[in-house]
């Protein structure tokens, strides 16, 4: 495993968490999420590093889905 692929599960647990800040204000949780998801990802479906990748895009388009929810609903 080379530095790139240890580097992309950092970046995207330090965008969620970022993004968990500023609009839920729970940012680990959607670290440990982050985090979670690439383990999960990685060890038990055996995905490659564009398969986290899309893992991760999801997690997002699963938020902006949320998030038109729960604006909606106001």
């Amino acid at each position: 495993m080379g530095y790139v692929s240890l580097l992309f599960p950092i970046c995207c647990a330090v965008f969620y968490y970022r993004l968990g800040e500023e609009e839920y204000d729970a940012g680990w949780l959607l670290a440990l999420v982050s985090i979670a998801l690439w383990l999960v990802g990685g060890m038990v479906l055996h995905l490659g590093t564009i398969g986290n990748l899309l893992l991760q895009a999801l997690l997002f388009v699963a938020l902006t889905f949320w998030n038109m929810y729960r604006n909606r609903r106001k």
